[in-house]
């Protein structure tokens, strides 16, 4: 397993790992007008004084996650995405701590996420991890998510 910043020959796999996880729960991934960030993420990461990562398994894409800063003391978690055949591994924590770490050095002083209401395995995932549930806001979007926000001090 290794773990890397994205380059831009990722995004088709990283399109085609995220369509997958968001069909699972009968979502359709809409990077033409509601994820465009997905079409050239480290371009976009590193203008918002953010990273985006990827972990590839013999050349494949298993998993992504990225953060950004919102403001100079609060972070955002995005994009943790991992693929159902690696899951239970502990690979989405080590993603989360990764971004953590990452957002410490930029003096953060807590991070956020929003998740879709569905995705009630990634919602346990960031309860172990300390996050607290802080809200939700509902999107007008292709998916009509409800989305559950998180907040963890750091």
């Amino acid at each position: 397993m290794k773990i890397r910043s994205v380059i831009k020959s990722d995004v088709p796999q990283i399109i085609k790992l995220i369509s997958e996880v968001w069909a699972e729960y009968d979502c359709v991934l809409d990077t033409e007008n509601e994820d465009k960030y997905l079409l050239a993420p480290d371009d976009y990461f590193h203008t918002q004084n953010g990273e985006f990562w990827i972990a590839e398994s013999d050349r494949k894409i298993v998993a992504t996650v990225a953060v950004q800063m919102n403001d100079a003391e609060t972070a955002e978690l995005k994009s943790l995405y991992v693929r159902d055949d690696f899951r239970k591994q502990g690979l989405g924590g080590d993603l989360t701590k990764l971004a953590i770490k990452f957002v410490l050095m930029k003096n953060a002083k807590k991070i956020i996420l929003w998740s879709d209401t569905r995705f009630t395995k990634a919602h346990r995932l960031y309860e172990r991890l300390g996050f607290k549930k802080s809200g939700e806001r509902e999107l007008d979007n292709l998916n009509r998510s409800i989305e559950s926000g998180y907040e963890r001090g750091l």
